[in-house]
């Protein structure tokens, strides 16, 4: 999804992507059914969501720039993102969404990280979940959970998003590799977000690095 895709929601993208450690991002068991909880620990969950990547083919996309592939169901549209500031890098926008005004789509990110600092996912989490709560005050997590990326570990939440009157679901995940971070973020309406959320399961459990 080219960048210009995003300008509708660039406040809401902002939320999604704000950059954390020092900047900020199934075979999943991923924070993707709607199962609203006070509790931070408990698991995401899947089991409920239904998604067109059961019917429908898969395409692969793959960054040579920053070496990674995702799955993806045939039914999306895989871009590469024009030059921005956010460390966007791709996006991936749900069937029949605008693509002038995309209000359902999984965006990619790629943070470069401080050389040398050997960051664990555990540390890097603790710093986008600051960013993130400095970006948003108002920040609830609904879900939060280790979750299965490709063959890695990575982790996920899942939080409410209102902007200009309009009510989002989000669901964030990242996982760290070297020197680098990547952060796979997943914005719907909030009476869509059940409708696209195994797709975006699909996309996000998919990703391999190398």
């Amino acid at each position: 999804m080219r960048y210009n895709l995003l300008f509708g929601l660039l406040a809401i993208a902002f939320a999604l992507a704000a950059p954390a450690c020092c900047g900020l991002n199934n075979t999943v068991a991923s924070p993707l059914e709607n199962n609203s909880t006070d509790s931070q620990d408990e698991p995401v969950d899947t089991t409920g969501a239904v998604g067109l990547a059961d019917m429908n083919e898969l395409y692969q996309y793959e960054n040579s720039e920053y070496d990674f592939s995702v799955t993806y169901p045939s039914s999306w549209i895989a871009e590469d993102a024009d030059e921005n500031d956010m460390g966007i890098v791709a996006g991936f926008l749900a069937p029949g969404d605008d693509m002038d005004n995309p209000s359902t789509y999984v965006t990619m990110q790629v943070e470069a990280l401080p050389a040398g600092m050997n960051l664990t996912l555990e540390q890097y989490g603790q710093a986008a979940l600051s960013s993130l709560k400095e970006a948003l005050p108002d920040l609830q997590i609904l879900e939060e959970s280790d979750i299965a990326i490709g063959q890695k570990v990575g982790h996920a939440i899942v939080y409410d998003l209102n902007s200009d009157g309009m009510d989002f679901k989000v669901l964030k995940a990242w996982m760290v590799e070297g020197d680098e971070a990547y952060i796979m973020t997943y914005n719907a309406p909030a009476d869509q977000y059940d409708e696209f959320a195994k797709d975006a399961s699909t996309i996000i459990g998919s990703l391999v690095v190398g």
